[in-house]
């Protein structure tokens, strides 16, 4: 019998039952979906989930961004929403400045954390909102994103 948590979050990727049934994948093809000890099927039941909502192929997650001198005396909202609201475009004309190959009608949302340095402000793209769907915190999404991007880098990662 499958453990679970307390919760009923089961597995590696802490899937509840329903998102076990319809995102767990079979990655090696031995006729198990084992998100418990199987890593291949772990990652693949995660990049099939993303997939399922939304995930965009080599699209761009995040960018690093700073702001324009208009917003000296101004302090951004800092409720970092789940969801774009805004558009390349849009934030562009606000004077947020980043760089980003997608098109000026995407959607986006200025997000703001609070950094090692100080405030720290990106600009949150499609496929960044897809990973707030697998655990609703624009923190963890940024997190898993630069984690993400250190793994592939080969970058060591400090943790502080």
């Amino acid at each position: 019998t499958p453990v679970g948590s307390y919760a009923g979050a089961m597995g590696r990727p802490q899937f509840m039952p329903s998102s076990f049934r319809a995102y767990a994948v079979d990655a090696t093809g031995d006729g198990k979906r084992d998100i418990w000890n199987d890593w291949a099927d772990v990652s693949g039941s995660v990049a099939n989930y993303f997939v399922k909502h939304g995930w965009r192929t080599g699209d761009e997650v995040v960018a690093q961004a700073t702001l324009g001198k208009q917003w000296r005396d101004t302090v951004p909202d800092i409720s970092n929403r789940l969801k774009a609201t805004a558009t390349v475009e849009s934030l562009s004309k606000q004077g947020v400045l980043f760089a980003t190959r997608l098109c000026a009608d995407s959607k986006a949302e200025l997000l703001t954390y609070e950094g090692d340095s100080g405030i720290e402000h990106w600009v949150g793209f499609h496929n960044f909102f897809v990973i707030t769907k697998y655990n609703r915190s624009s923190m963890y999404a940024l997190a898993a994103h630069q984690l993400g991007q250190a793994i592939a880098t080969g970058v060591s990662v400090d943790a502080g």
